[in-house]
């Protein structure tokens, strides 16, 4: 087999990308664009662990065997490595043809030129309702979702029941909430809580301002869209609990060296619900039971859910090969087999085609189930994150501990965030 020739790349944007697209379909007119003995050879990156790169180079392979004239070279590393490189990357413009991207992510990436737009490049009219609309930026699609998920409340449905605590219906309030958990961790004895400080949260925070008809975010993410009383007032929520000892001190959960529900500790957690699948072996062999019920609300008529895509894929503006890895994506996504053997470790099938192909186990069934009781309450997704969301995020987790360990107050803490978010979108222009 003769190795492809690398040639440079460069970057495509608007009107060249489109010429590159219709420079590849015209190379169709003189003769296939690759074959088995000399194919076109087209990247693909991914963070995971050694299981997700299991399943994933057995989809490739099969994509391989109907695509003989296209080979794939695939690479993955854990989370952290993966970005520190992709990050390096960009300012070569070399970034992969295909590679999994984070939401949170995606502006970075979208708003530099670095995405190939994918309108006319990808197949969209199979996905479910709503979720391509976390991909847009500008009215441009950038990406395509691989799977979705839901905010969801994870609880231990054993202990509910052991105890005789009703678990909580769609529509109950946060300090609802706050009182289960209480009820909760009197029940279970020292060394067991009913739930964490959920206020330490930045997207629990945003979760509460969308309940009001508010966002974390203005429209063009340019800026914060609450006021400081609003996060003071937010802080406060977990404040009650805290003071007569439902939910654990900091001091207590820094001791932790597995997670709260994890390490058999905690009743209830507020996640996205497909992170059941990361506690459910741990959780069953210790002889619990995992459900997941809707997450409190500040407003009955308003759980402000939405789905959110747990994984995407993109395509460098850099590839010279648009239409094969286009292809690439599609076959993940669309081909009854390749979906199969993926499963549902990049979240619940984004296209209506992976949910009828997919084989659910037991945790990813509960997922689907959930899903289902809270379809009437999904709205429209927040604005997109902007490029500091995850440095924003980091500086409200950070300031926070400071309220937790008693360092600053909620108002002067609010203050400092305020000043930190307004440097780091200042950084972004």
């Amino acid at each position: 087999m003769t190795p492809t020739n690398v040639r440079r790349r460069t970057l495509l944007t608007g009107a060249t990308a489109a010429a590159a697209l219709g420079a590849t379909a015209a190379c169709g007119d003189d003769g296939p664009a690759g074959t088995a003995d000399d194919p076109i050879e087209i990247t693909f990156e991914w963070w995971g662990d050694d299981a997700r790169a299991e399943i994933t180079k057995e989809a490739i392979a099969l994509f391989e065997k109907q695509h003989e004239g296209v080979k794939v070279q695939a690479n993955f590393a854990d989370y952290p490595v993966y970005w520190e490189g992709l990050t390096g990357r960009m300012a070569s413009q070399d970034l992969p043809d295909v590679f999994q991207m984070d939401y949170p992510r995606l502006r970075q990436f979208g708003s530099s030129g670095m995405l190939l737009p994918l309108d006319g490049v990808v197949k969209t009219d199979d996905f479910r309702a709503g979720l391509l609309d976390t991909a847009k930026l500008d009215d441009k699609l950038i990406a395509v979702p691989v799977g979705s998920n839901v905010f969801g409340l994870m609880y231990r449905a054993d202990w509910f029941e052991e105890h005789g605590i009703p678990v909580p219906e769609a529509g109950y309030t946060w300090e609802d909430y706050g009182n289960t958990v209480a009820a909760l961790t009197t029940a279970l004895g020292e060394g067991k809580w009913g739930g964490v400080d959920w206020a330490s949260s930045y997207l629990f925070a945003e979760l509460w301002l969308r309940q009001q008809g508010g966002s974390f975010y203005s429209e063009d993410a340019a800026a914060l869209n609450f006021t400081r009383e609003q996060l003071v007032e937010w802080w406060g929520t977990s404040t009650p609990f805290k003071e007569q000892g439902a939910i654990p001190s900091a001091e207590v959960a820094a001791e932790w060296t597995a997670g709260g529900m994890a390490g058999d500790l905690v009743a209830t957690e507020i996640r996205w619900d497909t992170a059941i699948n990361g506690y459910w072996s741990t959780v069953t062999e210790n002889g619990g039971t995992l459900a997941i019920a809707p997450p409190p609300t500040a407003d009955p008529g308003n759980l402000a859910l939405h789905l959110r895509p747990s994984v995407q894929f993109v395509i460098g503006a850099n590839t010279e090969h648009p239409e094969q890895s286009a292809a690439l994506i599609d076959f993940l996504l669309h081909d009854p087999e390749a979906i199969r053997v993926c499963g549902t470790n990049r979240g619940i099938p984004s296209t209506n085609t992976g949910l009828a192909n997919v084989e659910f186990d037991e945790a990813s069934q509960i997922v689907l189930d959930y899903e289902a009781t809270v379809e009437q309450h999904l709205a429209a997704a927040p604005v997109m994150p902007p490029s500091a969301a995850g440095a924003i995020e980091a500086k409200f987790t950070e300031i926070y501990e400071q309220v937790q360990y008693g360092e600053m107050s909620p108002t002067d803490a609010a203050d400092l965030f305020f000043t930190e978010a307004e440097t780091l979108f200042a950084s972004e222009q």
